[in-house]
């Protein structure tokens, strides 16, 4: 075989690695690879999250189960998130809770967390004297009060835990799908964001990713946290489940709305209203 002929081949089969073995998740390029759904997939080249970084910590209970890997994107999430709650409310500290196993698929104390893309974030708390809570060794309940249903005595602290979502949905790499908590303690933080006089458009944000889940525990206790599957993870057998990614619908009305807003009135009312409603009749009709 001549050299000139070899060539060809060995394109050939860089290609087949490059594709077809990619898509069997047995060659990759090293990065992490979330393949299937949060609740039936595996993890592929995880990586792994520190016991301890700037900003967080992972407690013995969690670290000992060794459920602390996840995506690249995910894991680069948090460390980022917990970094400028930090910078933002010097002291603050997140503590961790799972993520997934190293090669993610069902593990003894999750039904999901299987693909690397779900993280259990415990929430900020106080105690009675407004001293941050010490390192826990299990996950406390918070009432309807924002206070712990049993010992120890423990407040919800709306204000750092909006700050942990502000920087997760405020991230500009990572896509965050779900943000799960319950109903009470979500208000809470709803309240929050707007009596500070936060943009309309991520408290509209916060309010549709931050959910009391239906088919699952209140989350009561922690902060569930779930990314969308990473784009480069969608070819290759990611399954995203449930709504589509908030940007998309956010970025055509919002602008929608600010161009029409900048047109003079007379163009807005002779124009731009007639043909709406025109537009809104025939879709009617259509229908």
């Amino acid at each position: 075989m001549t050299g000139r002929t070899f060539l060809p081949i060995l394109a050939v089969a860089a290609l087949l690695a490059a594709t077809g073995c990619a898509q069997l998740g047995t060659v990759t390029d090293g990065s992490s690879l979330a393949r299937g759904y949060c609740n039936d997939g595996h993890l592929v080249n995880g990586l792994r999250l520190p016991r301890q970084g700037d900003g967080y910590l992972i407690p013995r209970t969690w670290q000992e189960r060794g459920n602390n890997w996840g995506t690249d994107e995910l894991v680069a999430l948090v460390v980022r998130a917990a970094r400028r709650v930090q910078s933002e409310s010097p002291g603050a500290l997140l503590y961790v809770g799972d993520f997934s196993q190293e090669h993610g698929g069902l593990s003894p104390f999750h039904r999901s967390h299987q693909t690397g893309r779900d993280a259990d974030l415990i929430f900020f708390a106080s105690d009675e004297s407004g001293a941050p809570q010490r390192v826990p060794t299990g996950m406390y309940r918070f009432g309807d009060d924002g206070w712990t249903r049993r010992a120890p005595r423990l407040q919800f602290d709306v204000v750092r835990e909006w700050l942990l979502v502000r920087a997760l949905l405020e991230d500009p790499v990572v896509d965050v799908q779900h943000l799960f908590i319950s109903a009470p303690l979500r208000q809470m933080l709803l309240d929050h964001a707007e009596k500070l006089g936060e943009p309309r458009e991520l408290v509209e944000r916060a309010r549709l990713i931050l959910q009391q889940p239906i088919d699952a525990l209140p989350h009561d206790d922690h902060l569930h946290l779930r990314i969308f599957c990473p784009v480069s993870d969608r070819t290759l057998g990611c399954r995203d489940r449930g709504p589509l990614r908030w940007f998309k619908k956010t970025y055509k009305y919002l602008t929608a709305r600010k161009l029409v807003a900048e047109l003079p009135e007379p163009i807005r009312d002779q124009v731009v209203r007639p043909f709406c409603s025109l537009l809104a009749a025939a879709t009617i009709a259509w229908l």
